[in-house]
């Protein structure tokens, strides 16, 4: 999977003007303005990791909470995770689940190099390539000889341990990290990488970034599924951000309520996982009436967002349940 920088569409269409994060922008602020951007290998959007931190955090136990608050923050200020709130003093309810969500978006922030906590970023860890062949598009799967690739695996058991660990600063960014991940790796094409005979596969497609959907945003299969619930969800008329994120985590949990997860929210493996995300990938991302190099009709559209709203209200019971046992 490559990962690449935000882009703004141009007046033209095309994605040339690149974007820094403006550094005076609050949270929030940044958090939408992202949301014009084409983020092709980031999982989910922004305000897909805002709807799935929100979800998490109306499903965590109040002490889960306050630890959460109290471990953010000791972020060190070189991190950048802290801008906009203040290290000390008291926080309303409303803020603290604030800082919580932006926690969500920064791993994703610190990708870009005006931001002050760009050395903290690891772009090999928001994917793991679990490959797998087909010999004609959506042919029957098959299991593919190549040894995964990506740290999403090897760096999720870590993080949960220095969670709970001593150092301050280390535990803030860990849990940062871990709010951001465990959505990520609910995002089917971040545990997917597909080979077939087109060209564009024979190394496989980078998770959906190099399967293209013509020249009309989105123009892959990667930015489609990446901003499914954006793109479905549009922000009404007078909407405040905060107000529109919540009304889209209310209605997908409405939808897809816990209850209705018995059996997955029973299973805390993190491989196990990544091994749902390939398979989403394989029955509900790789099917007709998906072309290559066509814009995706409304049919494949629906299709996607009823696959793609479970897994976002799965990620964010699954974060809920994780930080309520670690932060007892």
């Amino acid at each position: 999977m490559r990962l690449m920088r935000m882009r703004l569409p141009a007046g033209d269409g095309q994605m040339t003007t690149e974007i820094p994060m403006n550094r005076k922008l609050m949270p929030w602020a940044a958090c939408m303005l992202a949301l014009l951007a084409a983020r092709p290998a980031y999982a989910w959007d922004d305000f897909g990791h805002a709807v799935v931190a929100r979800i998490a955090w109306e499903n965590m136990t109040p002490q889960a909470r306050a630890r959460a608050v109290a471990i953010l923050r000791g972020a060190p200020q070189s991190s950048g995770l802290l801008r906009g709130f203040p290290a000390a003093g008291t926080l309303a309810p409303e803020r603290q689940m604030d800082l919580f969500v932006t926690a969500a978006l920064w791993p994703d922030d610190v990708r870009d190099e005006e931001h002050p906590g760009h050395r903290f970023a690891r772009g090999d860890r928001h994917f793991v390539n679990l490959y797998w062949r087909q010999r004609a598009d959506f042919s029957a799967p098959q299991p593919a000889d190549r040894p995964e690739e990506g740290h999403l695996l090897r760096d999720l058991p870590a993080l949960r341990t220095q969670l709970t660990g001593a150092d301050r600063g280390e535990a803030a960014m860990a849990l940062a990290w871990l709010a951001h991940l465990v959505a990520d790796i609910h995002q089917p094409l971040h545990a997917s990488a597909r080979l077939t005979p087109h060209p564009d596969d024979r190394d496989g497609d980078g998770g959906g970034n190099d399967f293209r959907l013509g020249q009309t945003p989105p123009r892959s299969l990667h930015q489609l599924w990446d901003g499914i619930v954006t793109h479905t969800n549009r922000r009404r008329s007078g909407e405040s951000r905060e107000a529109y994120a919540a009304r889209v985590a209310r209605e997908i949990t409405t939808r897809h309520p816990r209850r209705a997860f018995p059996a997955q929210m029973a299973v805390t493996d993190f491989r196990a996982w990544a091994r749902e995300g390939l398979q989403t990938a394989q029955r509900d991302v790789y099917r007709a009436p998906l072309q290559r190099n066509r814009p995706i009709s409304e049919a494949y559209r629906r299709q996607a967002l009823a696959a793609a709203e479970p897994r976002i209200a799965l990620a964010g019971y699954r974060l809920a349940a994780l930080l309520n046992q670690a932060l007892r």
